[in-house]
């Protein structure tokens, strides 16, 4: 591994929306107001499944989208990044998060996560960015990378030889805002460039959005931390706030000394309720591993946010944040492809 001088500079997003931040800046004209500006927290009662953008983040200008890619084996899956590569000037790989050779200490575990192959050295080397940050549980953490990796490295990066379990591969499906198809291998992944749109509708009955979507939450987490946590929903809940911090900052910053002193706080209030979120329920989930799980704590937690953001959504919504959660795509549909 060969480390650049200069790493990206993270915006501060999930793990998949950081990258595909990156990747969409020299295709989307605005692609981080379009990031901001999709954000929302959709919740399947039924499944226990989350969405957390109401617009299909896939879809490109000109009728096209990415799709997911994979191979069974690492040949077949640099070949086709190489190709994609080669026509496009980058991708977006799936990499296994606990094998990042640029994370400090240990990862909580191996996770699908977004990177950006955007070239490659007259020696094969792959370039690979990464601008995601995070402090994990353990005390690991993970910076910025920019840097080149070895063709073995940089296979070992992507290689999930035992699969995805269930919760990674929704979140895969879902990691766009709206379903989208997987590949038949899943050994290794990585997205192209495709003809066809993705249409935005969620499955099943209607998912809740808002205030229902925060209580929807609450239960799921309380169940699940009361369970052996295996739904991963505290994830979720992290990608949540770290979506509606970027959403905030974003919006305080677009409409600089515009907003009323009253528009600015409610605003504020709700940024400060998000950014204290994952450290409140973090305290709860350690608390139900020692065998006292404290509900009261974590629908407390969401009640207080449902508050906030009904307090602020006036705001939201006058500036254009906040749209209806599902709209008719503009193109056709094609069959998604995998």
């Amino acid at each position: 591994m060969r480390t650049d001088s200069t790493a990206p500079t993270s915006v501060g997003l999930s793990c998949y929306t950081e990258n595909l931040a990156g990747y969409l800046s020299a295709r989307v004209p605005g692609s981080l107001d379009l990031l901001a500006r999709s954000v929302r927290l959709a919740v399947d009662p039924a499944t226990g499944r989350f969405s957390h953008h109401d617009r299909a983040l896939n879809n490109l200008p000109g009728g096209s989208r990415l799709g997911y890619r994979g191979a069974p084996d690492a040949a077949t899956a640099l070949t086709g990044i190489a190709a994609e590569l080669a026509e496009r000037g980058r991708v977006l790989v799936v990499a296994n998060s606990g094998a990042l050779p640029w994370l400090s200490g240990t990862a909580d575990g191996h996770a699908p996560h977004l990177v950006v192959v955007n070239g490659r050295a007259p020696d094969g080397n792959w370039h690979v960015t990464d601008g995601f940050t995070a402090l994990f549980s353990n005390g690991g953490s993970q910076d910025p990378f920019a840097g080149e990796l070895s063709e073995a490295e940089f296979s070992a990066v992507l290689a999930f030889p035992r699969g995805l379990s269930e919760v990674h591969r929704t979140r895969n499906t879902l990691a766009f805002g709206f379903p989208i198809a997987l590949p038949s291998h899943e050994t290794y992944q990585w997205l192209t460039e495709e003809e066809g749109t993705t249409e935005e509708q969620l499955p099943g009955g209607p998912w809740p959005t808002g205030a229902t979507a925060l209580e929807e939450t609450a239960r799921l987490l309380t169940a699940d931390l009361e369970g052996d946590g295996s739904r991963g929903v505290l994830e979720d809940v992290w990608a949540a706030a770290q979506h509606h911090l970027f959403r905030d900052a974003h919006l305080l910053a677009g409409t600089g000394g515009t907003l009323a002193r009253a528009e600015r706080e409610a605003v504020e209030a709700t940024t400060a309720k998000w950014r204290e979120l994952p450290r409140m329920l973090r305290f709860a989930a350690n608390s139900a591993r020692r065998g006292r799980p404290r509900p009261s704590l974590v629908d407390g937690a969401f009640t207080a946010l449902a508050e906030l953001e009904a307090a602020a959504s006036p705001v939201h919504a006058a500036h254009g944040y906040g749209v209806p959660t599902a709209r008719p795509a503009a193109r056709s549909h094609a069959r998604q492809g995998g």
